[in-house]
């Protein structure tokens, strides 16, 4: 059997995914568990291809067919945009890094006067899997919801949609849910989730080292 590496240094990511591998029964290992730290560049025009980038590096540095690895990227898709700002939310404008205030307040312009039915957005993450570096499989899994006209109140550091996009299955902001205890989030299933359940019997297959 082959442990599952996510090739990640988000804390955050690493527990919601521990959850869910847990519950298949799949342990999962992070990255500084076993000494290894990476800053891996994310050049790619898509989020598969930053994905499949980050899945590869990691890859590359661990010993062959020792690791199952399991890589994302995640974006931001409105629709009256055209899909903007997919994987490039901290440059949508095409200049320096944006802060968080300054994304909440270009995408309130961007959309001013789009009426709530046409506010429509996803979260998009992609997830590439590999135990080898030509041998990468690719998933993916969306949340859908609206942009609200004004934002909430609510600030999570890093993650300025939080306080815009609303999720009407769950009846909540997607921070709001973020800021449940661990208890009451089940039955919310992430994009990240979602991609993760599609992906699921290739991370076995590889873990069984099938």
């Amino acid at each position: 059997m082959r442990p599952v590496l996510y090739a990640t240094t988000n804390p955050g990511k690493i527990m919601e995914v521990r959850h869910l591998l847990a519950t298949a029964g799949l342990p999962l290992v992070a990255p500084d568990e076993i000494g290894l730290s990476l800053d891996v560049p994310e050049p790619g025009a898509t989020l598969e291809e930053n994905a499949t980038l980050k899945a590869r590096a990691y890859l590359e540095r661990l010993p062959p067919g020792d690791f199952v690895v399991v890589a994302d990227d995640t974006g931001v898709e409105i629709d009256a945009l055209g899909g903007e700002p997919g994987i490039r939310v901290r440059r949508w404008t095409g200049e320096a890094r944006m802060s968080d205030e300054a994304i909440i307040a270009y995408c309130l312009e961007r959309l001013r006067g789009v009426p709530p039915a046409q506010r429509g957005a996803q979260f998009r993450t992609a997830l590439a899997v590999g135990a080898e570096p030509d041998a990468i499989a690719l998933f993916d899994g969306t949340l859908r919801g609206v942009i609200l006209e004004q934002p909430d109140p609510l600030r999570i550091a890093g993650f300025p949609f939080e306080s815009l996009f609303y999720v009407a299955e769950w009846g909540m902001l997607l921070g709001e849910m973020h800021l449940l205890p661990a208890e009451r989030k089940v039955g919310f299933v992430t994009h990240r989730e979602r991609a993760l359940c599609h992906a699921l019997p290739h991370i076995r297959a590889l873990y069984d080292g099938a």
